[in-house]
């Protein structure tokens, strides 16, 4: 199968409760993508928490990493996109992506 066509594939799409404006745009859902995110993407996340001086505790469990990762997820699918941007949506929509990157990493990899 065709890489572009794979990766359209494993994104999927957070419907925002409260639109926000990226790149004068109004954004009513984001894609995102942990399928693809490689090890780069994950250890750039933690590189962006701290940078952003969040101090990340035990990872499983650290809300904060996750919403972390739910912007590098959706950065992955939005190259155009900045993981500022994605920070800057709701707390409601945030803790949604960060649910969603908590169940992917830490629970659905437990299989």
């Amino acid at each position: 199968m065709h890489r572009e066509m794979v990766e359209v594939l494993n994104t999927q799409v957070l419907t925002l409760r409260k639109p926000i404006m990226i790149n004068g745009v109004e954004v009513k859902e984001l894609t995102y993508d942990f399928e693809n995110m490689t090890a780069r993407d994950k250890l750039n996340a933690g590189k962006r928490i701290k940078a952003d001086g969040i101090p990340v505790s035990v990872e499983e469990i650290d809300t904060d990493y996750h919403m972390y990762l739910f912007a590098a997820a959706v950065v992955k699918a939005n190259p155009d996109m900045d993981m500022s941007d994605v920070l800057r949506i709701s707390a409601k929509d945030i803790q949604k992506g960060a649910a969603l990157a908590r169940d992917f990493f830490y629970i659905d990899s437990e299989e």
